[in-house]
């Protein structure tokens, strides 16, 4: 503005060669003055936010700043040219308000701005006076230009409220999604914090899963054991059964079960799962490794999960890479071992060691109750005084016996034999003696028949003998052989007080070959003894067939 003072009076001084106007100068200068106060104090409340651009205080300013745009530009050789400043104010109300609302000032400028141009010049006796068609020219442009620009501010106040109302919307729709943003966030936060929550009641639930699992194993395997500890008396049998449910259980493998013998010195594998043949055969030669038989003696629970087969030679080349050794015991006394193997290491923890440890229980309850029903059955089907099968065993081995034979087409022999004047013997020595005799020929028979053959005492003084797999010639043979055998025992009683021979009548028969069933093998034999002693007893007959 003050470069336009400067260069408005340079003008009317060189192109109008005027004396220069020093009270006009002053009166510019004055107003300048004003205006730049007014602007300052406007510019010095906004940035304070002492005023709102709607307020009445601003409007004022505004119009003052206005007024003296005027008053100035009236004052200029060519003000008109330069009329475009007295619009920056109402832009800038367009700009800080609305568009709508400048029309006011539009007309307020252009009625002030007409009278200035008019009258302001003659009051500071201006170098070129103004003329009615000097006035009418700058009334005339003044009305256009307005007009204009109240059309132009029209159209831009049609803009300005679209776009108000467009960034209104956004503002609406920023403030809703922001809603939305905080509350997904919330709800984000409170779905993690629930989350949080779930995976720690997951936890849980997977540690009672498991705990719970472990239990419905140990449930399971007590039922299963229990079950057969009620229902398999074969020891066999039992420990195959177990076997399975070992394996089912742990997920393991190979299982195996081995037992002491007799004697308590040396294990043998029961039963396994392992069946390729060269792995079994590594696995039972080796099953009393001393590092095996040592845990097993001092009852303590043996594991390896990183299993080096240079260690342990039942493993070599088998492919085991962790095994667990529980010992069988009860009551103090060990049978055995339960032995489980896994291919990969790592196998085994403690759930798996308490797990098999109630397992070994069991079994050994198990076992220990299978020795006693094979006891139990013994004693049912010996004979007590002899110590040899009683004739109710001896009829259901016969009869078990003759039906494989006739699935797989073999001949059964019988030898039915008694001890001749038996009666007298116990008549004349006593009946204790007469017991003596029976135990030393049971005894002796026992150790003369094969291992499978079944000797039995068939009542009174008469014994039974059942040859598997012997046919009449071979069966007459071993016969004649028994009766030299038994002929030439000397039997002692009392501390040798009393001392005599004894002999026997045997009758012989064989299946198919003599008799077609077990009533006629029997008879037949039976028949046969009757006919020994009728030779003078000491001797042995062969059955005949018999003809219906």
């Amino acid at each position: 503005m003050l470069i336009l003072l400067l260069s408005d009076s340079y003008v009317e001084y060189v192109l109008n060669q005027a004396l220069i106007n020093y009270s006009k100068i002053a009166i510019q200068v004055f107003l300048y003055t004003l205006l730049a106060v007014s602007g300052l104090l406007k510019l010095s409340r906004l940035k304070n936010d002492k005023i709102n651009t709607t307020d009445t205080f601003y409007i004022l300013l505004s119009l003052l700043n206005i007024f003296l745009i005027c008053l100035l530009l009236s004052t200029f050789c060519y003000g008109f040219i330069y009329y475009f400043i007295a619009v920056l104010p109402i832009i800038s109300i367009c700009i800080t308000t609305a568009c709508k609302e400048v029309t006011p000032f539009l007309l307020f400028t252009l009625i002030f701005q007409v009278l200035s141009t008019l009258f302001v010049p003659v009051l500071i006796k201006a170098s070129e006076p103004v003329t009615i068609h000097n006035g009418i020219i700058y009334v005339t442009f003044l009305i256009t230009l307005h007009l204009t620009l109240i059309i132009l501010f029209t159209i831009l106040s049609f803009y300005n409220q679209l776009y108000i109302q467009r960034e209104q919307e956004k503002e609406k729709l920023v403030s809703e999604l922001r809603t939305k943003y905080e509350q997904l966030e919330k709800s984000n936060n409170e779905k993690l914090e629930q989350f949080e929550k779930l995976k720690e009641v997951n936890l849980q639930l997977e540690e009672a899963n498991t705990k719970l699992s472990s239990n419905l194993a140990e449930l399971f395997t007590l039922q299963k054991i229990s079950q057969a500890i009620s229902s398999i008396f074969d020891m066999n049998e039992l420990l195959k059964f177990i076997n399975d449910v070992v394996i089912g259980v742990m997920g393991v493998t190979s299982s195996s079960i081995a037992l002491y013998n007799s004697s308590g010195e040396r294990l043998k594998v029961q039963v396994t799962s392992v069946y390729n043949t060269r792995e079994r055969a590594m696995l039972t030669d080796n099953i009393n490794s001393p590092i095996l038989k040592e845990a097993a003696d001092e009852c303590r629970i043996l594991i390896d999960n990183d299993v080096d087969p240079a260690n342990y030679d039942f493993t070599r080349g088998r492919n085991v890479k962790s095994f667990l050794c529980a010992p069988l015991q009860i009551k103090g006394k060990v049978h055995g071992l339960v032995l489980i193997e896994h291919s990969i290491p790592n196998a085994f923890d403690d759930t798996n060691v308490k797990l098999l440890e109630i397992i070994t229980q069991q079994v050994s309850i198990a076992i220990e109750n299978a020795k006693l029903y094979e006891q139990l059955q013994t004693y049912a089907n010996t004979d007590g005084l002899t110590q040899v099968f009683n004739r109710v065993y001896f009829q259901t081995r016969l009869r078990d016996e003759l039906n494989k034979a006739i699935e797989q087409g073999y001949e059964v022999s019988v030898i039915i034999f008694d001890i001749d004047d038996f009666k007298v013997c116990n008549d004349t020595y006593g009946h204790l003696f007469g017991d003596e005799v029976l135990k030393c020929i049971a005894k002796t028979v026992k150790s003369f028949v094969r291992k499978d053959d079944i000797v039995a005492r068939f009542g009174g003084e008469e014994f039974i003998i059942l040859l598997s797999r012997t046919g009449k010639d071979i069966a007459y043979q071993k016969a004649e052989e028994l009766r030299v055998k038994l002929s030439e025992l000397n039997i002692d009683c009392k501390r040798g007080i009393i001392s005599r021979p004894v002999t026997v009548s045997l009758g012989v028969s064989t299946f198919p070959t003599i008799a077609k069933n077990e009533f006629e093998l029997i008879n037949s034999a039976d028949q046969a003894l009757y006919e020994a002693k009728e030779r003078g007893k000491n001797c042995v007959a062969l059955g005949h067939r018999q003809i219906h």
